[in-house]
Protein backbone atom coordinates (compact mmCIF):
# COMPACT_ATOMS: atom_id res chain seq x y z
CA UNK A 1 0.00 0.00 0.00
CA UNK A 2 1.43 3.34 -1.04
CA UNK A 3 1.80 6.41 1.10
CA UNK A 4 -1.06 8.18 -0.69
CA UNK A 5 -3.43 5.23 -0.22
CA UNK A 6 -2.51 5.01 3.45
CA UNK A 7 -3.25 8.72 3.95
CA UNK A 8 -6.63 8.31 2.23
CA UNK A 9 -7.54 5.40 4.50
CA UNK A 10 -6.56 7.44 7.61
CA UNK A 11 -8.63 10.41 6.42
CA UNK A 12 -11.64 8.14 5.83
CA UNK A 13 -11.29 6.71 9.35
CA UNK A 14 -11.14 10.18 10.89
CA UNK A 15 -14.18 11.29 8.90
CA UNK A 16 -16.13 8.23 10.07
CA UNK A 17 -15.13 8.91 13.69
CA UNK A 18 -16.23 12.54 13.40
CA UNK A 19 -19.62 11.52 12.01
CA UNK A 20 -20.11 9.03 14.85
CA UNK A 21 -19.12 11.54 17.52
CA UNK A 22 -21.21 14.33 15.97
CA UNK A 23 -24.05 13.47 18.34
CA UNK A 24 -21.63 13.51 21.29
CA UNK A 25 -21.05 17.25 21.22
CA UNK A 26 -19.07 18.58 24.14
CA UNK A 27 -18.68 22.26 24.76
CA UNK A 28 -17.42 24.80 27.23
CA UNK A 29 -18.64 28.29 28.00
CA UNK A 30 -15.96 30.33 29.74
CA UNK A 31 -15.22 33.94 30.59
CA UNK A 32 -13.71 36.07 27.86
CA UNK A 33 -10.43 37.95 28.16
CA UNK A 34 -12.34 41.02 29.35
CA UNK A 35 -12.35 39.79 32.95
CA UNK A 36 -8.58 39.64 33.54
CA UNK A 37 -8.00 42.92 31.68
CA UNK A 38 -10.62 44.82 33.67
CA UNK A 39 -9.55 43.23 36.95
CA UNK A 40 -5.87 44.05 36.45
CA UNK A 41 -6.80 47.61 35.41
CA UNK A 42 -8.92 47.95 38.55
CA UNK A 43 -6.11 46.70 40.78
CA UNK A 44 -3.61 49.03 39.10
CA UNK A 45 -6.04 51.93 39.52
CA UNK A 46 -6.37 51.12 43.22
CA UNK A 47 -2.60 50.96 43.66
CA UNK A 48 -2.17 54.20 41.75
CA UNK A 49 -4.79 55.92 43.87
CA UNK A 50 -3.13 54.69 47.06
CA UNK A 51 0.36 55.84 46.01
CA UNK A 52 -0.78 59.22 44.69
CA UNK A 53 -2.55 60.06 47.92
CA UNK A 54 0.24 58.63 50.10
CA UNK A 55 1.37 62.02 51.39
CA UNK A 56 -2.10 63.22 52.33
CA UNK A 57 -4.13 61.00 54.58
CA UNK A 58 -7.70 61.05 53.33
CA UNK A 59 -9.55 58.00 54.62
CA UNK A 60 -12.31 58.14 51.98
CA UNK A 61 -9.71 58.03 49.21
CA UNK A 62 -8.14 54.90 50.68
CA UNK A 63 -11.56 53.28 51.07
CA UNK A 64 -12.27 53.98 47.40
CA UNK A 65 -8.90 52.50 46.44
CA UNK A 66 -9.70 49.43 48.57
CA UNK A 67 -13.07 49.02 46.82
CA UNK A 68 -11.35 49.06 43.42
CA UNK A 69 -8.80 46.51 44.62
CA UNK A 70 -11.46 44.15 45.99
CA UNK A 71 -13.52 44.52 42.81
CA UNK A 72 -10.47 43.69 40.70
CA UNK A 73 -9.63 40.62 42.75
CA UNK A 74 -13.25 39.39 42.62
CA UNK A 75 -13.37 39.83 38.83
CA UNK A 76 -10.10 37.96 38.47
CA UNK A 77 -11.35 35.03 40.57
CA UNK A 78 -14.73 34.96 38.80
CA UNK A 79 -13.16 35.05 35.33
CA UNK A 80 -10.84 32.21 36.25
CA UNK A 81 -13.31 29.90 38.03
CA UNK A 82 -16.67 30.37 36.28
CA UNK A 83 -17.39 28.05 33.36
CA UNK A 84 -20.14 25.87 31.96
CA UNK A 85 -19.40 22.43 30.51
CA UNK A 86 -22.09 20.61 28.60
CA UNK A 87 -22.52 17.39 26.65
CA UNK A 88 -25.24 14.81 26.06
CA UNK A 89 -25.06 13.63 29.67
CA UNK A 90 -25.77 17.03 31.21
CA UNK A 91 -24.57 20.47 32.20
CA UNK A 92 -21.96 21.32 34.83
CA UNK A 93 -21.72 24.90 36.07
CA UNK A 94 -18.65 25.99 38.04
CA UNK A 95 -19.43 29.01 40.23
CA UNK A 96 -17.30 31.86 41.63
CA UNK A 97 -15.46 29.49 43.99
CA UNK A 98 -15.02 26.76 41.34
CA UNK A 99 -17.62 24.50 42.97
CA UNK A 100 -19.46 22.41 40.35
CA UNK A 101 -23.24 22.09 40.17
CA UNK A 102 -24.72 19.34 38.00
CA UNK A 103 -27.83 19.63 35.83
CA UNK A 104 -29.30 17.06 33.48
CA UNK A 105 -30.62 18.09 30.10
CA UNK A 106 -34.06 16.87 31.19
CA UNK A 107 -33.98 19.51 33.97
CA UNK A 108 -34.07 22.34 31.41
CA UNK A 109 -37.58 23.80 31.46
CA UNK A 110 -37.27 26.94 29.36
CA UNK A 111 -34.81 29.40 27.91
CA UNK A 112 -35.58 33.06 28.44
CA UNK A 113 -33.82 35.48 26.10
CA UNK A 114 -32.72 38.85 27.47
CA UNK A 115 -31.15 41.83 25.75
CA UNK A 116 -27.68 41.03 27.12
CA UNK A 117 -27.87 37.23 27.18
CA UNK A 118 -30.24 34.54 28.35
CA UNK A 119 -31.41 32.61 31.39
CA UNK A 120 -31.78 28.84 31.35
CA UNK A 121 -34.50 27.84 33.81
CA UNK A 122 -34.04 24.35 35.23
CA UNK A 123 -35.74 22.29 37.90
CA UNK A 124 -32.79 22.98 40.24
CA UNK A 125 -32.43 26.71 39.60
CA UNK A 126 -31.37 29.10 36.88
CA UNK A 127 -28.23 29.53 34.82
CA UNK A 128 -27.55 33.09 33.65
CA UNK A 129 -25.29 33.52 30.62
CA UNK A 130 -24.29 36.93 29.29
CA UNK A 131 -23.36 36.64 25.64
CA UNK A 132 -20.97 39.60 25.51
CA UNK A 133 -18.73 38.35 28.32
CA UNK A 134 -18.59 34.59 27.72
CA UNK A 135 -16.93 32.63 24.93
CA UNK A 136 -19.11 29.78 23.63
CA UNK A 137 -22.41 31.19 24.89
CA UNK A 138 -24.02 31.12 21.43
CA UNK A 139 -23.03 27.48 20.83
CA UNK A 140 -24.48 26.54 24.24
CA UNK A 141 -27.76 28.27 23.38
CA UNK A 142 -27.95 26.46 20.03
CA UNK A 143 -27.18 23.14 21.73
CA UNK A 144 -30.00 23.64 24.25
CA UNK A 145 -32.47 24.69 21.56
CA UNK A 146 -31.59 21.66 19.43
CA UNK A 147 -32.05 19.40 22.43
CA UNK A 148 -35.46 20.92 23.21
CA UNK A 149 -36.54 20.42 19.58
CA UNK A 150 -35.45 16.76 19.71
CA UNK A 151 -37.29 16.31 23.00
CA UNK A 152 -40.53 17.71 21.56
CA UNK A 153 -40.50 15.39 18.53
Amino acid sequence: MGLLEQAAVEAAKKLAENEESHTDTRGIVKASKVFPVVSIASILLALGMAFLKHRQSDAAFYVLAGVFAVLGICLLIYGHNFKIEYDRTGITVYNFFGKPKQYTLQDVQKIELKSDGYIVWTAKGKIRVEQQFFIGADAFLCYLRDYQKEKQV
